[in-house]
């Protein structure tokens, strides 16, 4: 594996993209959505060795690996979306000063972008998608469950790169799945300018503990969704059932409820068999275990500990825990949130601005399911991940979170005094 050769070749391309015309940029986008439905038997031939080859996955993970005609359909359809978006590359902003000269802010992609991910294939069309339309480079990384699948489609990405007189340097993919080559690529700086780290606890902290070019991190989704005391009670179950059930292993997906104790009575008993009608499992904290009659009856009804608090699942299992207020709720998501997603269901103005200003995630909903932080929901087209840093770019990062800027200044032989 000839790490530098191929992130020297990715540098080197680096000038292709970001000099074509969004018009370009959007015929390539285009052409690529044309190829991936030209070839979709290989897509799925390649997906089915895939799925044959882990055979041991759980469901919610194979759910993530598979992809069939109507995930397809979903891609490309993304695809399609971030086509639409306006140039990334056409923002500026300048003024003139006094004396004549100009100062222009010319917004620039970043220039080679790495990023690591698992087992969603689908990740690889939404970063390249995005990294063309940006201008930008990118050096993949996916997960050895799903190299059959990413191997086709780098060759159709590639392809569509060539076929528009664009190096396939471009869009290139580490094929071998050793787990020794991340950190190489981690000390790489000369040549990567961004790495982007999509996945699990490990991977994350090897990355923030090895990488030499600046990370962003598509960290852990734990989220939480805070039960208050008055609401519409129309919308408790279909939120909640969507938050968790849409899709469990992704990170957006809901993994603990905090309930207010004036909904233990009346509420709780509805979510929980809601919940078990569809195959989730509650962990509940030893008050609510108490109260649940006939909760050592079922497999589905467990009693929480300590480890089930701050957990992402990416499983049919949620934990519920019972909380005295909204400043209860807070504290708890404040303990053990990792600032992904944490919602709310209330019509307490007064709970409902209180919660908006403390919790401190990169999204916060308000009646509405943890699933839409998402960059496809919230407008972006497509997301390479979603930042939970406290700094900037937060949430969803779609085109404009993957650009940068450069200071033009034009002068007529202009000198400083």
């Amino acid at each position: 594996m000839h790490l530098i050769k191929i992130c020297k070749s990715a540098k080197k391309s680096a000038g292709d993209l970001a000099g074509l015309s969004n018009s370009k940029r959007n015929k390539i986008l285009e052409d690529l959505s044309k190829n991936l439905d030209e070839r979709k038997e290989e897509i799925f031939s390649s997906n089915k060795r895939d799925l044959n080859k882990n055979k041991t996955l759980s469901k919610e993970l194979k759910d993530r690996l598979i992809i069939n005609d109507q995930k397809l359909k979903n891609i490309i359809k993304s695809i399609k979306n971030v086509k639409k978006l306006n140039d990334p590359l056409s923002g500026s902003e300048e003024y003139i000063r006094k004396d004549g000269l100009k100062i222009i802010k010319k917004v620039t992609p970043i220039g080679v972008i790495c990023a690591i991910y698992e087992s969603r294939p689908n990740v690889t069309i939404d970063i390249t998608s995005l990294c063309i339309k940006s201008g930008n480079v990118a050096i993949l990384r996916g997960g050895k469950e799903s190299l059959n699948t990413n191997s086709i489609l780098i060759n159709i990405i590639q392809k569509t790169l060539e076929q528009n007189g664009v190096s396939k340097n471009c869009i290139q993919y580490i094929k071998d799945p050793n787990r020794k080559y991340i950190n190489e690529l981690l000390s790489l700086d000369k040549y990567i300018d961004l790495v982007i780290p999509r996945g699990g606890k490990k991977l994350v902290e090897n990355v923030s503990k090895n990488a030499k070019m600046r990370a962003i991190f598509g960290g852990i989704g734990v989220c939480h969704l805070y039960i208050d005391e008055k609401l519409d009670y129309e919308n408790v179950l279909p939120i909640i059932i969507n938050a968790k059930l849409q899709a469990p292993s992704v990170c957006n997906a809901l993994d603990t409820i905090l309930i207010h104790e004036k909904q233990l009575n009346n509420l709780l008993p509805k979510i929980i068999s809601e919940l078990n009608k569809n195959g989730v499992q509650a962990r509940l904290d030893s008050k609510l275990f108490k109260s649940i009659k006939n909760a050592n009856s079922t497999r589905l009804i467990r009693k929480a500990n300590d480890e089930d608090w701050g957990k992402e699942f990416l499983d049919l299992i949620v934990s519920i825990k019972s909380v005295k207020s909204v400043d209860d709720a807070i504290n708890h998501i404040d303990e053990y949130s990792f600032g992904h997603t944490d919602g709310i269901i209330s019509n307490i103005n007064k709970n409902i601005n209180t919660f908006v200003q403390r919790v401190n995630s990169s999204a916060v909903t308000v009646n509405a399911s943890t699933r839409f932080n998402d960059g496809g929901e919230i407008g972006l087209g497509s997301e390479i991940a979603i930042s939970t840093t406290k700094v900037s770019p937060r949430g969803p990062l779609g085109l404009e979170e993957i650009t940068t800027y450069k200071w033009l200044i034009k002068g007529k032989g202009h000198i400083r005094d």
